[in-house]
């Protein structure tokens, strides 16, 4: 995901929107307590729809990886 990058030097690594110091957390976290992305955009108008949309993808993306990790195995 070219819009999410991380760097040591912010939120120690955690993933962010890419040239901004929004934590993809941040979105998680909206997404968790029942807002949607028009609520985001009213807290942060200097985020685009695109940007809150990669974040939402990346989140997906990683915990599809998680799901992979945890389910057992086909023999």
């Amino acid at each position: 995901m070219s819009d999410i990058t991380t760097s040591k030097n912010i939120f120690g690594g955690k993933p962010v929107i890419k040239d901004t110091r929004m934590s993809v957390n941040v979105i998680s976290d909206y997404i968790s307590a029942g807002y949607g992305i028009n609520d985001i955009k009213k807290d942060y108008p200097n985020l685009t729809k695109k940007q809150i949309i990669a974040a939402l993808k990346y989140l997906e993306q990683r915990a599809a990886k998680e799901r992979m990790k945890l389910e057992p195995q086909a023999c």
